[in-house]
């Protein structure tokens, strides 16, 4: 926006006439948790708890040591899941 068009911005408030909407996109959100398997050949799950993802990798990763201590037969891994939010027009059909 150049200087002549925020200029037209203001002087349209002070006219009492309301700014358009803007809108603009939420950042995406990711969130961090462990999935285990006790062999090779076994399906990843997810693992459970009381606080299940995080949202902070640096305390994830810790999570993901103290899982990895605490059962070292098994297989870990962090997983990371980054949700967006898509806004479009529809069609009214």
């Amino acid at each position: 926006m150049d200087q002549s068009q925020r200029r037209a911005r203001v002087i349209g408030m002070r006219k009492g006439k309301p700014l358009p909407h803007i809108r603009t996109a939420p950042a995406p959100e990711t969130v961090y948790f462990i999935e285990s398997r006790p062999h090779r050949g076994a399906p990843w799950e997810r693992a459970t708890g009381r606080a299940a993802t995080w949202e902070e990798k640096p305390e994830a990763l810790e999570r993901l040591a103290a899982r990895r201590n605490a059962q070292p037969g098994w297989d870990h891994r962090l997983m990371e899941r980054i949700t967006t939010v898509t806004e479009q027009p529809t069609t009214e059909a």
